[in-house]
């Protein structure tokens, strides 16, 4: 069922917004179990959850964060589990880590709703989302300039999916 779940979050949003997808993922009840995000508590990090989430679904690896950047984000991520009886998503406060961290150079007591804020704030996030479908749609091989101009429509257009779909569908590119 949590599979299911999953499935029908990356349906909703891989169209839709890449703000609305990162914060799913981060509260994706399958994603917290594969990745122990369960056992990721105030002064108990587990930095599972936090790197996938940069790594793989938002700024691909070693692009734009630091290692202490991803230490801050699991701490970020703390209290983030589910029930296990209903499946759903919870947070546990008691479990959080409320003291301030910094995150790309950022300081503040962020939660997970303000680390993807973060991450979205950083050039390097939608170069490599318009990268990855660029790679996917087209060709494995785009120009810096092709993906630059690209990834300015995404953040233009405040993570919206569909005018980059767009913009990638209807480029000279793509019909090259």
């Amino acid at each position: 069922y949590a599979m299911y779940r999953q499935n029908q979050l990356f349906r909703e949003y891989a169209g839709a917004n890449l703000a609305g997808l990162l914060r799913g993922i981060a509260q994706d009840p399958a994603m917290i179990t594969y990745l122990d995000n369960q056992v990721n508590f105030k002064g108990a990090g587990n930095e599972n959850l936090g790197r996938e989430i940069l790594e793989l679904f938002s700024m691909g690896e070693g692009q734009g964060y630091t290692e202490q950047d991803l230490r801050e984000a699991a701490r970020a991520l703390t209290g983030y589990g589910y029930d296990h009886h209903t499946g759903q998503f919870k947070f546990t406060a008691t479990r959080h880590d409320e003291t301030a961290k910094t995150i790309f150079g950022r300081a503040g007591s962020w939660g997970g709703d303000e680390l993807v804020d973060l991450i979205l704030q950083q050039p390097a996030t939608a170069r490599f989302v318009t990268a990855k479908l660029f790679r996917f749609f087209v060709h494995d091989h785009p120009a810096p300039e092709t993906i630059e101009r690209l990834a300015g429509v995404l953040r233009l257009r405040q993570y919206g999916m569909q005018p980059l779909l767009r913009n990638l569908f209807l480029s000279e590119e793509f019909y090259g």
